[in-house]
C-alpha cells in the first residue's frame, strides 16, 4: 500500500527557503498499517524538523492532524500548522482560502488567510520562569554584555516550550554556538528536560536581536533545540515566535498596543524566513502568526 505526501516549504519568500514540512495523507489508511510506531520512523526517515500526518476530519469539524519531529511526537507546532493548512485547502479538500481548524494535540488551532498567506491564531500564553543571564550567556559562548539586559530571559509556551533570549547586535547572534552536552546540562538543571520538565517536552532557546538584516524587519531569530542528542537549528519557529509575541505584549517591549512585526530568521544556516506577527493583549492575548507556503514536491510512500 502506497500513501500520498507532500513537501512544502513554509515562512518562505521562495522554493527552497524557510522550514521545510512533509504533510502525509493518512485518511484512507487503517491504524493497524499507520501505528504510531511506524509515524514516528516515517517522519525520522523524513528528518525535517517536523513532519505531519492528517488523520482525518473535515470543514465543518476540523482536520486531525498529529505532528512528529524525528525524536518524538507534540501536540502542537506553527510551521507544520500553516503548512498542513496549505496542502489541505490547495491538494486535499481544494477548499481554497475558506477558513479551516486542525485538531492537534494541543486542541483546535483555526487558520484564515490573508490572500493566499495562511494564518492561524494560538492558544493562550503560559509564562514560566525567568533565567540567570550570566549562564544564559556561557551555554550561547557569549559574554554577558552581548545580551540585552532591558529584556528578561523567559519562558513562554503556547504548546511548546521555549526560552526567550534577548540580545544587543547582529554581531553577537554571529557568534553564538551551542554544545550539545552544555545545553543538555542546563535543560536537567533547570528542570526543562523532556525528562523532567512538566510536560514532558524540551525547552528550546529563541534567540532575538532588535538589529536585522533587512530594512523593514523588526527582529531577527535563531532557534535551537535538542534533538536526537543534538543541537539543531530551526529555519524558522512559528511556536517561538507566537511565544515571542506574548513576551513583547506581556512585557510592553514595542510599547503598550497592539504589535505587528516582521521577524527573520534562518540566515545563519542558509534558508531565509520571513515570519508575521500580530497580536494584541486585553484581558487575553490574541495571538497571531503568518507566513508564505511554497508548494515543493509531492509522491506516494511505500507502508
Amino acid at each position: 500500500m502506497t500513501i500520498p505526501f507532500y513537501l512544502v516549504d513554509v515562512f518562505a519568500t521562495a522554493r527552497y527557503r524557510g522550514n521545510q514540512l512533509a504533510v502525509f495523507d493518512a485518511r484512507d489508511v487503517s491504524p493497524d498499517l499507520l501505528t504510531t510506531e511506524s509515524m514516528q520512523a516515517m517522519a525520522r526517515e523524513i528528518n525535517f524538523q517536523e513532519t505531519t500526518f492528517v488523520m482525518g476530519g473535515s470543514l465543518d469539524s476540523g482536520f486531525e492532524v498529529r505532528i512528529f519531529t524525528p525524536e518524538y511526537e507534540i501536540p502542537f507546532a506553527g510551521h507544520p500548522t500553516l503548512g498542513t493548512a496549505w496542502v489541505l485547502a490547495n491538494r486535499l479538500v481544494h477548499s481554497g482560502m475558506a477558513p479551516l481548524t486542525l485538531n492537534l494535540g494541543i486542541g483546535p488551532i483555526p487558520v484564515r488567510w490573508q490572500g493566499e498567506t495562511p494564518w492561524l491564531t494560538a492558544a493562550q500564553p503560559q509564562f514560566g520562569p525567568t533565567f540567570d543571564r550570566v549562564g544564559m550567556a556561557q551555554l550561547l559562548q557569549l559574554s554577558p554584555d552581548d545580551l540585552d539586559d532591558g529584556w528578561p530571559v523567559e519562558r513562554v509556551s503556547t504548546g511548546l516550550l521555549n526560552a526567550i533570549v534577548p540580545v544587543r547586535t547582529l554581531d553577537a547572534m554571529r557568534r553564538i554556538r551551542v554544545d550539545a552536552g552544555a545545553f543538555e546540562a542546563w535543560l536537567l538543571a533547570n528542570n526543562q528536560h523532556k525528562t523532567n520538565s512538566e510536560s514532558g517536552l524540551y525547552t528550546s532557546l529563541y534567540v532575538v536581536c532588535r538589529e536585522t538584516y533587512e530594512a523593514g524587519n523588526q527582529i531577527n531569530a535563531r532557534m535551537f533545540c535538542l534533538e536526537q542528542g543534538r543541537v539543531s537549528e530551526d529555519p524558522a519557529t512559528g511556536s517561538a515566535s507566537l511565544c515571542l509575541l506574548g513576551y513583547l505584549l506581556k512585557n510592553k517591549i514595542l510599547g503598550n498596543g497592539p504589535v505587528q512585526a516582521r521577524v527573520e530568521q534562518g540566515y545563519e544556516i542558509n534558508r531565509r524566513s520571513l515570519l508575521e506577527l500580530a497580536g494584541e493583549r486585553t484581558d487575553t492575548y490574541l495571538l497571531q502568526v503568518g507566513g508564505a507556503v511554497q508548494f515543493v514536491a509531492e509522491g506516494q510512500w511505500t507502508l
